[in-house]
């Protein structure tokens, strides 16, 4: 299984952001203009992102069912990987690239599980260049940007407790 996982984590990494063509996120992250089209493009991949999740997560035998309680099994995932990025070294791009997938993922199960009844839809800011869920209120969650920095910090930023304090407030 350990043979497995590091396979799916070089998947990740050589799939999104390799190359010299730059990718929406490469083009987000940048501050660069994206048109609507581009836009909505990244915003509709989140439930594709999220299946990609799904399939991630079958390497560690963990079932993705979009429920509360796959939450703690994302969390493991990621201390995973967080600790397996401290050797591998990848580029900002690829970081970013698992926390869009694994971010989607979190962000479809907390619509899931009650913030699209209150409201909640995938969408952007004008001020932002990362999807989050966002209500009319102007309320707003990232999960996407969450994941990123539970990768990055590690467990100070786990995502059961955010997606906890999350669900509550929303």
């Amino acid at each position: 299984m350990e043979k497995n996982k590091i396979s799916i984590m070089k998947q990740i990494l050589n799939e999104k952001g390799s190359g010299n063509k730059m990718g929406i996120l490469d083009r987000l992250k940048r501050g660069k203009r994206t048109s609507k089209e581009e836009c909505s493009g990244v915003v509709s991949n989140a439930k594709k992102n999220s299946m990609t999740a799904v399939e991630y997560a079958k390497s560690f035998q963990k079932n993705f069912d979009f429920s509360e309680r796959s939450i703690g099994d994302l969390e493991e995932i990621l201390d995973y990987y967080a600790k397996d990025l401290l050797e591998s070294r990848p580029t900002e791009n690829q970081v970013w690239s698992m926390s869009l997938i694994f971010g989607s993922y979190l962000g479809e199960v907390m619509l899931k599980n009650g913030l699209s009844k209150r409201g909640y839809h995938w969408g952007m800011q004008n001020t932002g260049n990362i999807p989050l869920l966002m209500a009319d209120d102007e309320k707003y969650v990232t999960p996407i940007d969450k994941i990123y920095k539970r990768l990055v910090n590690g467990p100070e930023d786990n995502v059961v407790s955010f997606y906890q304090m999350m669900m509550e407030e929303g």
